[in-house]
């Protein structure tokens, strides 16, 4: 069962993915190549006023398609964002510890 779930998450990720790549290059193949700097500009990235206003409609549709759906999907990614920014926050610490450990063991000491 497990490998069925896992290709069945992988196939879902690959139209997904796939699904964006689409979006991007079909709004590509519309513009002509002298025309892509400033349509990259006003689509992707656009005056440095209008992040919020984007922002907010990625959010509400973010909301109409996993909250109000029900899904389990924001649950899932809350919880690999908090593991995600605990191992990052630790690992320096990791790491002095880790560098501190070889560096007694080279001098013959023990920690």
């Amino acid at each position: 069962r497990a490998p069925r779930r896992r290709k069945k998450k992988l196939k879902r990720a690959a139209m997904v993915v796939t699904k964006l790549v689409n979006r991007y290059l079909g709004s590509m193949s519309k513009v002509k190549v002298a025309d892509l700097p400033g349509h990259i500009h006003k689509e992707y990235i656009g005056p440095a006023n209008s992040w919020w206003p984007r922002a907010k409609e990625r959010l509400l549709q973010y909301k109409t398609d996993h909250i109000d759906q029900g899904s389990f999907t924001p649950v899932k990614q809350v919880m690999v964002s908090v593991f995600a920014m605990a191992y990052l926050v630790g690992l320096p610490a990791e790491l002095r510890h880790l560098r501190h450990e070889e560096e007694m063991k080279k001098a013959g000491g023990h920690h």
